[in-house]
């Protein structure tokens, strides 16, 4: 059982397309067409991360969306709580809602050492070192799963020298007819 939910890694990973603060704002269709994720769920995230000052979301012309701190500023510990709250921390492995230190189920001890565990480490990374991680090895990313739209040159058109002859009179001659067998 994972303590994080999945849009917490969404969110991380989309996060990981914007700028720091005073960048060039991504539009949201830009995150959605890079990530993969659809454009209606992301702007949701996207206004629950700007709801806690983790992003900055402008509209209109040249509006777009940036970080609202420095990357290496943000950990990964702020992003799933904006996410998930922090619930997570104090959830059972087994499911329990009654388990506490007071009344622990069987795994209560265990489970409490790894997620202060987990708390710790994702209290260590860094959105920055998701990016360089990101840049150097992208095998992980759902967007290069997805077809590149590539744009194809067009084609030049060939000019015509002055004095040639038309694109049929071009073509091969065709072949002389045979004459008719004379009747006698």
């Amino acid at each position: 059982m994972l303590p994080l939910s999945q849009s917490s890694g969404y969110a991380v990973l989309a996060m990981s397309c914007l700028e720091d603060p005073g960048g060039k704002p991504t539009l949201v269709v830009d995150v959605a067409a890079r990530t993969g994720f659809p454009r209606p769920y992301l702007s949701k995230m996207i206004h629950k991360l700007a709801k806690v000052g983790l992003v900055m979301a402008k509209r209109g012309n040249k509006g777009g969306v940036v970080l609202a701190l420095p990357a290496k500023e943000i950990t990964l510990d702020l992003i799933a709580e904006a996410v998930d709250g922090s619930e997570w921390r104090n959830k059972c492995l087994l499911g329990f809602s009654e388990c506490t230190d007071e009344r622990a189920c069987p795994a209560h001890t265990f489970w409490k050492s790894e997620r202060d565990h987990i708390h710790r480490c994702l209290k260590d990374i860094s959105l920055e070192e998701i990016r360089t991680f990101e840049q150097q090895s992208r095998t992980w990313r759902l967007a290069d799963a997805l077809p590149e739209k590539k744009l194809k040159p067009k084609p030049k058109k060939a000019t015509k020298p002055a004095g040639a002859k038309p694109a049929a009179a071009a073509r091969k001659p065709a072949a002389p007819k045979k004459a008719a067998p004379k009747k006698a």
